[in-house]
Formats: structure tokens, C-alpha cells, sequence
């Protein structure tokens, strides 16, 4: 099934203007602070928006006639950004598929807001909750108030520091990993002399820390491969200055992995300033705009690992739906990785058209 994502879902989305992303702290900040006003976003089924992705919505939580007296509470980091989007038409159209209430609020990075979204879907009583937690070890307090209210939790994206019924997402050390494969191919293949790589990383966030070292695992032993750089960036204003110090200080690099989305379109920016197209980038998560610059001469974005946002929200309503009718869900539910290359036209055309809806 192809995924049809329509603006009336994308204007709630979106309507905040923060970051795309997603990330965990213990300071109780997602890889980008946010920068607008919380927007929720609700629905009681979900009216028209997406009709699902490959495998999502492959296994119906039971009669759905019967999900009817269901309410599921959605408690998100921020609901803007091409990322969060994604999750949110996944989630919307498994309650529409499910045929149950459901509701989502923003947390607007904020650990507190967070505690006080789960305390109101505590007071209404919803029969289950889907969360991203903001921080592993600051989120374990509003966890536990909904479990304490014997309120099934399905986490997604992010983990938390206390047992929950399952969470839904991917390894981010494979993420970084997958991308440390191609690496590792591509350099062996087209820099028989040896290459000089600069990594944009993270090493304050679980998914961050997670995401770098599945990419140094990948390519510790490629022959000739030297990280002549390594600095940390989130925001895209970030990537494009460290891109910049980068460059500058090591004007012979010929290679640059960025950890994130955001990073990565900063990244890719500085190059497009310098008139630099001789730098291969590579990098993790998917955009519109990214798969606009893979098709670019401009920049020479080679390779993007990324996740299936759609998927992820999609099945983490589905397993919270099972949980809240007393059904066993697998403790872990890992959605596939895919990788889109500047070689594959067609697939990288094929992503613009299926999600050009979610910047619209």
C-alpha cells in the first residue's frame, strides 16, 4: 500500500514550524528545541488520512465494531516537521482503520508538559497510551502514573527507564550501522588511495549516541578510511556552521556523515554555499528537500539511511489498541530500515512523489 498523506492532517502537523527530528534526553530536549507554540492534533477516527504503508495495518486488532468504546491517548514530542508528520498520519489512520477515539498532544519538548499530557489522559481515563518519551530517565514519572492507573503504555521511538506493555521503533545502532556498510563499499570502490572522512555526530542523545556508534562499528576497519573530524550538531543552522569549520580546517576532506536529518540538511546547505559538489555526503533520515539534493549536481549526497516514521506510528496505535483489549503484544516491535542512493533515481523520485504532500 502506498502511503497518501493529505494537507488537512499536514496543516495540523505542521502548523507549530519546529523541527523535524527525533531523539531522547535526560535533560528533557528531542535532538531539536522547539520554536513554536504547541499544536494537538486530534481525531475520533482519523477522517480521511493515510491508507497505510507496506505492512502497516498487515494484522487488524480484531473486529473493529467491537473497538468502538476504545480511546487511545497520544502523547508526542512536537507535532511539526516532515518526521513528525509521518507518525502522526500513521497513527490517525490506525484509529481510523481500528475504528477507535483517539487523541494526540504536544508536548513541546517540554518534560513537564509531558507529565501534565499524561496526567489529563490519566483523568479521562483512555484505554491505552502511545508515547515518545522525552528523556529515559525524566519521563519515567508520568510512565508510571498511567501504569499506576492500569493504562497500557506502547512507547515508540524513544525508550524509557521502566518496563512498559512494548515499544515500537528501530535500532538506531543498525540505522548508523546501515549507512557504515554502504560506507565501507563505497570508499573501498572509489578511493583506492585512501579517503579523509568528517563525521557530524551526537553524543548527548540515547539515539544519537546509538546511531554513531553503529556507523564507527561499520567502517573501523575500511583500509585507508581516516576521520580526520568529528563534532557534534543537531539543528540544521548547527550542521551547516560545523560543515563550514569543518571544511575550513581540513579543506582535503572528501567524505562527511551527518547522524541526523537536520544535521544533515545543514550540512548539505554549507556545500551548496561553497559551490563544493567534490565532498560526498551521507546521512540518516529521509526529507523531501534531502531527496530533491540527491537528484542535484549541485551536492553530491550519495547515501541515506532511513527510517519508516509512517510504519512506526501506525503500528504503535495497533499494538496500544491490542494492549488496551487485554491482547499480548511483542515487547519490541523493530520497523525496517531503508536506504536511498544518489544511483537509484527511480526510488528516490518515488519517495518525492509519495510524501511531497508533507511540505506542502
Amino acid at each position: 500500500m502506498k502511503k497518501k498523506v493529505l494537507s488537512g492532517l499536514i496543516c495540523a502537523a505542521m502548523a507549530a514550524g519546529m523541527l523535524a527530528g527525533c531523539g531522547s534526553s535526560d535533560k528533557g530536549t528531542t535532538e531539536a528545541a522547539a520554536t513554536g507554540s504547541t499544536q494537538a492534533a486530534s481525531t475520533e477516527a482519523a477522517g480521511d488520512t493515510a491508507a497505510g504503508t507496506e505492512g502497516a495495518g498487515s494484522e487488524a486488532a480484531g473486529d473493529t465494531a467491537a473497538n468502538g468504546d476504545l480511546t487511545i491517548g497520544s502523547v508526542i514530542m512536537n507535532t511539526s516537521g516532515e518526521w513528525f508528520a509521518e507518525v502522526i498520519a500513521g497513527q490517525e489512520a490506525a484509529a481510523k482503520d481500528l475504528g477507535v477515539k483517539f487523541s494526540i498532544v504536544s508536548s513541546d519538548n517540554e518534560v513537564s508538559k509531558e507529565s501534565d499530557n499524561v496526567a489529563t489522559y490519566v483523568a479521562q481515563q483512555v484505554d491505552a497510551l502511545v508515547i515518545s518519551p522525552l528523556s529515559v530517565d525524566a519521563s519515567v514519572a508520568a510512565v508510571e502514573s498511567a501504569k499506576d492507573a492500569s493504562i497500557p503504555v506502547v512507547n515508540w521511538n524513544t525508550t524509557v527507564n521502566t518496563d512498559t506493555q512494548g515499544f515500537v521503533g528501530v535500532s538506531n545502532y543498525d540505522l548508523g550501522g546501515k549507512t557504515g556498510e554502504y560506507v565501507k563499499e563505497y570508499v573501498e570502490k572509489n578511493y583506492p588511495d585512501g579517503c579523509k572522512m568528517a563525521i557530524i555526530g551526537n553524543s548527548s542523545y540515547e539515539v544519537g549516541v546509538e546511531r554513531c556508534k553503529g556507523f564507527k562499528d561499520a567502517i573501523k576497519d575500511v583500509a585507508g578510511l581516516e576521520v580526520v573530524a568529528e563534532q557534534d550538531a543537531e539543528l540544521q543552522e548547527e550542521g551547516l556552521d560545523i560543515t563550514e569549520q569543518i571544511l575550513t580546517a581540513n579543506p582535503d576532506v572528501q567524505l562527511i556523515w551527518a547522524w541526523n536529518q537536520t544535521s544533515l540538511l545543514g550540512c548539505v546547505a554549507a556545500l551548496q554555499n561553497a559551490g563544493n559538489p567534490e565532498v560526498v555526503v551521507m546521512g540518516t533520515d529521509m526529507s523531501v528537500d534531502l531527496a530533491k539534493d540527491m537528484q542535484s549536481d549541485a551536492v553530491k549526497l550519495q547515501a541515506i539511511t532511513t527510517q519508516m516514521p509512517y510504519d512506526i506510528g501506525y503500528k504503535a496505535v495497533e499494538n496500544a489498541v491490542k494492549a488496551a483489549k487485554g491482547e499480548t503484544i511483542d515487547k519490541e516491535t523493530l520497523v525496517p530500515l531503508k536506504t536511498y542512493t544518489r544511483d537509484n533515481a527511480q526510488e528516490v523520485q518515488t519517495y518525492i512523489d509519495e510524501h511531497k504532500d508533507l511540505v506542502k
